[in-house]
């Protein structure tokens, strides 16, 4: 049996249960069809979200961290083995260029003595930062295919770092092949000239099962749904908020509706701010984070899910909405976005950061109660055909393998 190393930050542990969710899911799939060993950096420097928030409880949230890191253990399940790799960095994202270094410097010989223990046929790292150019520089030393798995969208890192993002981006060179998700990122990679290597898509799963009963939509409440972090300007939470507001203005009178909007994160308070400055203190409900099964129950109870960042590498919350058989609208440009549409989905991308145009692709669609039952089959169908877990494991095991008899030839 194939052994196969991935490497992944973003993994849910104790002091977050939730994060990396769609990559366990992802592991736990290829772990049917090989030895998956994930093992999984657990930085040993408190992130941002243990100093946000009220002064008064900094104590508690950092006692709470301190916990969870103790708690947070190594475990098998059936052919998947988590490690978790204690280690330190510099600040982020303030010394995001000397922290590459500094690891690599500090955690290579660490990283490199636990992957060599499970003998593996290839390493697999998501994300290029800051653990693909230590990965790349192990598989070289063992002889065996380095890939990489492009989860990020290449404008948002040249925005973030301008003077570091092409230094980020060499690490793709090291590269003998490369997933992504979409043509969106594939074709921004391609653009970039950075590898002649295969850049394969492969369809990330969702988290629900596809529903087997019709969607009903009410007439006489719209109930919209947007699920974000609020945590970065590019989710354009407020261009959402601009577009209900007017639509409160278009509808008045005709009909009711709500938008509950389900995430945390540093900007919420400005969000609330500018909800309430708008007068939409009894449209726009923030419900803060909530688990999975809270979010299904959400999206069962919705019309129409709202993704309005950009840009955006892919949006898994998107093929979950798809999944619950609600509409979805989201902006051109994106990945996931295109990928659906290309797929055969109804076509209501809105342009990006236009509260206007957002604000018209809901009304158009509530007005069409049709074309709402078209794009909510539709849906789940693509869904279904593309966006499972089961669909992940085999094609990401498929390319693996053809990668393993590729690189030994």
């Amino acid at each position: 049996m194939r052994t196969i190393v991935e490497i992944s930050e973003c993994f849910p542990n104790q002091y977050k249960p939730f994060t990396g969710e769609f990559i366990y899911r992802h592991a736990k799939a290829l772990a049917e069809h090989c030895r998956t060993v994930m093992i999984v950096p657990l930085r040993f420097i408190p992130g941002r979200e243990v100093f946000s928030g009220d002064p008064v409880n900094l104590f508690g949230n950092f006692n709470n961290w301190i916990k969870s890191i103790k708690k947070t253990g190594d475990y098998d399940e059936g052919n998947l083995k988590v490690i978790f790799f204690g280690y330190i960095s510099l600040p982020r994202p303030y010394f995001e260029s000397s922290d590459n270094t500094f690891i690599n410097f500090f955690f290579y010989n660490k990283l490199k003595k636990l992957v060599t223990a499970q003998d593996p046929d290839l390493i697999y790292c998501n994300w290029i930062r800051p653990w693909a150019p230590v990965s790349a520089g192990i598989s070289k030393e063992l002889n065996i295919p380095f890939v990489i798995d492009h989860h990020e969208d290449i404008p948002t890192l040249k925005k973030l770092f301008p003077d570091k993002a092409s230094q980020f981006l060499q690490v793709f060179r090291n590269a003998f092949k490369i997933i992504v998700h979409s043509k969106i990122n594939r074709d921004e990679l391609i653009n970039e000239n950075l590898t002649d290597r295969e850049i394969k898509i492969i369809h990330l799963g969702q988290n629900f099962d596809v529903s087997i009963t019709e969607k009903y939509f009410d007439s006489n409440k719209l109930k919209l749904i947007c699920i974000s972090h609020l945590s970065e300007k590019r989710k354009n939470i407020d261009v959402l908020i601009k577009a209900v507001s007017i639509l409160k203005k278009n509808l008045s009178g005709r009909f009711d509706f709500e938008l509950v909007i389900i995430g945390d994160g540093s900007l919420k308070d400005e969000y609330v701010s500018i909800s309430n400055s708008l007068g939409l203190s009894d449209n726009i409900i923030f419900k803060g984070a909530m688990s999975q099964e809270d979010i299904g129950a959400e999206l069962e109870n919705s019309d129409i899910f709202v993704l309005p960042s950009y840009p955006e590498a892919f949006g898994i919350v998107m093929t979950e909405a798809l999944a619950k058989g609600l509409p979805v609208i989201s902006c051109r440009g994106n990945g996931g976005a295109e990928e659906i549409k290309g797929l055969g989905y109804p076509d209501v991308l809105a342009e990006p950061g236009n509260a206007e145009a957002l604000a018209r692709s809901i009304e158009n669609i509530y007005s069409d109660k049709p074309l709402m039952k078209k794009m909510s089959e539709k849906g789940k169908e693509i869904v279904s055909d593309n966006f499972t877990w089961e669909i992940n494991g085999i094609n990401t095991f498929n390319f693996l393998e053809n990668t393993i008899k590729e690189f030994h030839k």
